[in-house]
């Protein structure tokens, strides 16, 4: 009996352990699934949305997703001929303006402040912006500085260029001290620019002249406080502050006559006068006193509810 107890086997069993499904694959069908979820959410929205909002709501929504510049992709048609002597004014661009459907909150808001038709407000706007052009071109006649001045009327406004010439410097070199000529002549334009119910964006630029310490001063410091400059004095002479809307430099990135980078003409201010429209384009970028003027399309859908 010992013995064959001796000679007995012992069968042992050994179990391995076998990772579980889930514990080899953790929770990916989890994170799929809610992306897939996710995905068909938000195409949802997308449909629902776009049947909920009108077609001139979704140019505007398509306008903002694609940061649309109100002074890119237009033409400029002179006022001034080549020589510095007065033209005839010409606008590159006329807008119909009979459907309301077409009017921005601005154009909206100033016809109900008057009490006028949209159709009025737009005619009268444009009468001014010209009528203010004549005024300009008038002064800088009586101070024969018409080679000093260039003006256009854009889609956006009057745009006003006083510049550099041989004869005449605006600034002092490589300083934003105003000349005494350049002053009187700001200094007359600031009474016609109040007539006027016009925002303002007054823009400096410079030749593409280098300063030697870059990191010190250039042409980006330059071209602001010459436009600071300007400011100053147009608001001196009486111009009112809240209807500079913009004052920026630009230095040497837009030259009038990129051929030569250093010609005098490419040292200016340029004095933008904003239609209703263009000013309202940019409350767009940075709001109205903390208010944007194309509301949040969620906003837009629950005041339809």
């Amino acid at each position: 009996m010992r013995g064959s107890r001796g000679k007995e086997h012992t069968t042992i069993i050994k179990r391995s352990s076998r990772k579980s499904h889930d514990a080899f694959h953790g929770g990916a069908w989890k994170v799929a699934f809610a992306d897939f979820t996710l995905a068909m959410m938000a195409l949802f929205m997308v449909l629902w949305i776009m049947g909920s909002v009108s077609e001139e709501e979704r140019k505007e929504i398509v306008s903002q997703l694609n940061g649309e510049s109100i002074f890119e992709g237009q033409s400029l048609s002179p006022i001034t001929q080549p020589n510095g002597v007065g033209g005839k004014i010409a606008a590159t661009e006329k807008r119909d303006r009979g459907d309301d459907k077409t009017k921005t909150p601005e154009e909206k808001r100033v016809a109900s402040m008057k009490g006028e038709s949209l159709d009025d407000v737009n005619k009268r706007s444009q009468q001014e912006i010209e009528d203010l052009a004549r005024v300009i071109m008038k002064i800088t006649s009586a101070y024969d500085a018409q080679s000093n001045l260039k003006m256009e009327i854009v889609p956006q406004g009057l745009r006003i260029l006083v510049t550099d010439d041989q004869k005449r410097e605006m600034f002092q070199r490589s300083s934003a001290i105003l000349t005494p000529f350049f002053t009187r002549l700001l200094t007359e334009f600031a009474p016609a620019l109040n007539k006027i119910d016009n925002k303002i964006v007054i823009t400096g630029h410079t030749d593409a002249t280098r300063f030697r310490d870059q990191d010190l001063y250039n042409n980006w410091n330059l071209s602001g406080e010459r436009a600071m400059q300007a400011r100053r004095v147009l608001t001196k002479a009486g111009l009112d502050p809240t209807k500079i809307l913009q004052v920026s430099g630009m230095a040497d990135q837009m030259l009038i006559d990129p051929a030569n980078p250093l010609s005098s003409s490419n040292r200016r201010i340029e004095i933008m006068v904003l239609t209703h429209s263009a000013s309202e384009s940019l409350y767009q970028f940075f709001g109205q006193h903390g208010e944007k003027v194309i509301k949040p399309i969620i906003d837009r859908l629950s005041q339809k509810k």
